[in-house]
């Protein structure tokens, strides 16, 4: 009885972890994808990664099995899938286009700063990251996040990439044109994306409130906000139509960034400091009070509590200052 029990318990955690894991496959094909020219594939692929990166979660509070190895794996796969993966597909494609008005396939002031605008995004991705693990048991509100989560992010970098590039003039996929075969993307779109993308890293390490999705008591939005999920679902893994994907995290992002402004109890909340406050005073000399039975030479006999003395290292084993 016992071990069926512990069998099924590793079935219920395993279930939101294989997930997760999936979610890091795409993370790797979409990755595979941009090095290869395929950025519509790379673009989608990422979407897919945000799909199942809410499915993880859904799944692990349907069936009761949250647990710290799933938030570490969680966070993994979100720095692969939003943070990696956007970074390389912007920098990518970019550097890919010859048009002597982007400036960017050539060495140069415009390449390198292309590569400092997605450097800088992945990094405040994982320092984003890093700082929801760190700050995920303190008393932080629980239906708020501070600055724009790496899914939205990453998300919204994907969904935009794939509007623009449907809507330019060599490319043809994801349906039919919704907004018409007159509307053309144009090249300027690329000159500022490695803006966007400082922006967007930006928002990620800012301490700017936005409440969570679905964190409502109001019935209406609820199910129109259920409706906008489920239509993004269909057409996000069907490959069609950015444009009815695009519209709903765009507005949600920008909607609520200027109500985490324009509410004084939405600018009065902070999260806890990142660093630990250390007393100055006091000792600074490390305990060896852990160390009392530590061997270092197993021939040279100790009473217990008192360290041997370290062997002196020959020149032979010592590494060369010449």
């Amino acid at each position: 009885m016992g071990r069926r029990q512990s069998i099924t318990t590793v079935l219920r955690y395993l279930a939101p972890n294989l997930i997760t894991m999936s979610s890091m496959v795409f993370g790797l094909v979409s990755l595979w994808s941009a090095a290869h020219g395929n950025a519509p594939l790379a673009a989608w692929l990422i979407i897919y990664a945000v799909l199942t990166d809410r499915l993880d979660g859904l799944v692990a509070r349907a069936m009761k099995a949250t647990s710290e190895l799933g938030m570490q794996l969680d966070s993994f796969a979100d720095f692969l899938n939003f943070g990696v993966a956007p970074a390389y597909l912007v920098l990518s494609y970019i550097s890919s286009r010859h048009e002597p008005e982007l400036a960017f396939y050539q060495d140069g002031t415009g390449r390198i700063l292309l590569f400092a605008a997605c450097a800088a995004y992945m990094l405040c991705a994982v320092f984003r990251l890093a700082r929801y693990n760190i700050l995920a048991d303190d008393e932080v509100p629980t239906k708020i996040f501070f600055g724009v989560p790496t899914t939205l992010a990453g998300g919204l970098i994907a969904i935009w990439i794939l509007l623009f590039l449907k809507y330019s003039p060599d490319e043809s996929f994801g349906g039919a044109k919704l907004f018409g075969d007159s509307l053309v993307t144009p090249i300027a779109v690329w000159r500022y994306m490695p803006i966007a993308l400082v922006v967007g890293g930006y928002l990620m390490a800012s301490r700017l409130p936005m409440p969570k999705v679905g964190m409502t008591k109001n019935k209406v939005v609820f199910v129109l906000l259920f409706a906008c999920l489920a239509t993004g679902y269909v057409c996000g893994f069907a490959m069609h139509y950015p444009e009815i994907c695009f519209w709903m995290p765009t507005a949600w992002a920008v909607v609520f960034l200027i109500w985490g402004q324009a509410s004084p109890r939405a600018r009065a909340m902070y999260p806890p400091p990142l660093f630990p406050k250390r007393s100055v005073d006091g000792d600074k000399t490390r305990s060896q009070e852990d160390m009392p039975d530590l061997v270092l030479d197993e021939s040279v006999a100790t009473s217990p509590g008192t360290l041997p003395a370290v062997p002196k290292e020959s020149e032979s084993d010592s590494e060369s200052e010449s």
